[in-house]
């Protein structure tokens, strides 16, 4: 993994400890099922990352910046 990446995926893992992940993706109008569906994993697992109850991988977290990223927002 590039050294880009793995830091991307700490930013975004701190934006999802933090809401911002969450606000950004609901003011997109996005729902958890929309962005579940774009990462591969269940709504549950992203609502467990949003609440900060699970940690996702580094590759989790890279999918789901990236599918923010291509909402044309940015959680960071």
């Amino acid at each position: 993994m590039r050294p880009a990446d793995l830091a991307a995926a700490v930013r975004f893992r701190a934006d999802l400890a933090s809401d911002a992940a969450r606000e950004t993706r609901e003011a997109s109008g996005v729902t958890a099922a929309d962005i579940a569906r774009v990462v591969g994993v269940t709504r549950q697992a992203v609502s467990s990352w949003e609440t900060g109850a699970v940690v996702p991988t580094v590759g989790h977290a890279l999918a789901y910046g990236r599918a923010l990223a291509a909402l044309g927002r940015r959680a960071a």
